[in-house]
């Protein structure tokens, strides 16, 4: 597996520095790429280079973006709350990896917004189709070196034979679901084979995580794009669709043991013995509940101390376990306080994005992102920045630029016409134009 670590190590940096010198303000649709590949290795180079890659471009394209911060007043009263709480923090070391991933998130939103506004639609939409592909192409070949290597450091769900995940884990999937719809959708409205092969084959790897909230955020994408492609009166792109699916879905379940892997890993979760309302992370919002307002145990307005709920809820009732869903993490963390702030920036982009909403799309486009965003939120954790990250990038499209509204632009200095990537450009040089 060293060889695989080498080559991702590689890619991150050479994908970085492609970024700075290529993509400009557009490189913010890559953060997920290189937060994703990170999470799939055994890092070779030290946290500190990883941390200032990952910091100087957000950094970059909150320089070129000034008044950023704007977009979502929210994102940076939540900036400036874990700043005052991170002081109080006994072991900043053991939180230090989940305080830069939420500091992160909480710049790119407003950013996203800003970058956006200045970018037309079609050109938005292929660059975050390319990230969404090479975040699959991660995941399918850190599966293949994971299988033949037999690695698998984790054990997730007792898994040891068969297809193995390597160092992903529980929640490092989320992404997935969201760039599968990404890839997919453009895979059909481009007629792009490589797209679609790809869409396949990681959506098979994702049935045999077992991971239930990936796996049904996957199917419900698969779903959004049927429903685009019905609402488009997309027929015949439609049929082409299911045709491919199908037969795709009859050559893995001929020539591989699919079938089989799947039914003994559903054995082996044995998920119709577990009723829904058993799970643990049902309980602890009682158990908060007690901790904050019956034993006063610690603030319920600021919560007991920045991302430490292991073994620190309930009186040690579930020893060092971890709080799982995101609305008692946030609220031990940081209180009733931090979650108001943390609900009322994602629901400002959520408005935003529906303000800006135009054609049928926009608004399924924003309906998969809030089905996926209750998911995540109920199963957890919104520390897996890469996952939620995506998922904004994905939710802001209504917010670039109509054609129209480029049009209007496409004579000023310093246009996207006038440098030649607007689709008004593409269409002179002789390019396709792919609405979106």
């Amino acid at each position: 597996m060293n060889l695989y670590f080498i080559l991702i190590e590689l890619f991150i940096l050479g994908l970085t520095l492609y970024l700075f010198a290529y993509k400009q303000e557009l490189a913010v649709l890559y953060i997920p790429v290189i937060l994703f590949a990170r999470i799939t290795i055994e890092p070779l180079t030290p946290a500190f280079l990883y941390y200032t890659i990952v910091s100087l471009l957000i950094l970059y394209l909150a320089y070129k973006n000034a008044g950023f911060l704007r977009e979502n007043i929210f994102a940076l009263l939540l900036i400036i709350l874990y700043a005052v709480l991170v002081t109080q923090t006994e072991d900043f070391e053991t939180i230090r990896s989940s305080f830069f991933a939420l500091i992160w998130l909480f710049l790119s939103i407003p950013l996203v917004s800003a970058i956006y506004k200045k970018h037309d639609k079609d050109t938005v939409m292929e660059e975050l189709a390319s990230a969404a592909f090479l975040i699959l192409a991660v995941f399918i070949v850190n599966v293949a070196f994971s299988t033949v290597f037999s690695y698998s450091p984790k054990l997730m769900y007792g898994i040891t034979s068969g297809i193995l995940y390597g160092n992903l884990y529980a929640t490092d999937f989320n992404i997935l679901g969201i760039a599968v719809f990404i890839v997919l959708w453009n895979a059909i409205s481009k007629r792009n084979l490589l797209f679609l092969a790809t869409s396949i084959v990681a959506i098979a790897f994702i049935m045999l995580s077992f991971r239930r909230s990936v796996m049904g955020t996957t199917m419900l994408g698969v779903a959004a794009v049927l429903l685009i492609l019905f609402s488009q009166h997309s027929f015949r792109k439609t049929a082409l669709f299911i045709v491919l699916a199908l037969f795709a879905g009859f050559v893995i379940v001929m020539n591989t043991s699919f079938v089989d892997v799947f039914i003994a890993r559903y054995e082996q979760r044995k998920l119709d013995e577990r009723e829904l309302g058993e799970e643990t992370r049902f309980l602890e919002y009682d158990i908060l509940y007690q901790d904050m307002f019956v034993y006063n145990d610690y603030s319920p307005w600021f919560g007991y101390e920045l991302l430490n709920s292991s073994g620190n809820y309930g009186k040690g009732v579930l020893e060092d376990r971890t709080l799982h869903s995101d609305i008692t993490n946030i609220v031990h963390s940081t209180g009733v306080v931090g979650l108001l702030l943390y609900l009322l920036m994602i629901a400002s982009s959520f408005v935003q994005s529906c303000r800006h909403a135009v054609k049928r799309l926009d608004f399924v486009i924003i309906l998969f992102c809030g089905s996926a965003f209750l998911v995540y939120t109920v199963t957890g954790r919104y520390t897996s920045t890469e996952s939620m990250m995506l998922l904004i990038l994905l939710l802001m499209l209504p917010l670039a630029r109509q054609e129209n509204s480029t049009a209007s632009a496409s004579d000023a200095p310093g246009s996207l016409a006038a440098t030649g990537f607007s689709p008004h450009a593409k269409a002179k040089a002789g390019m396709p134009q792919h609405a979106l």
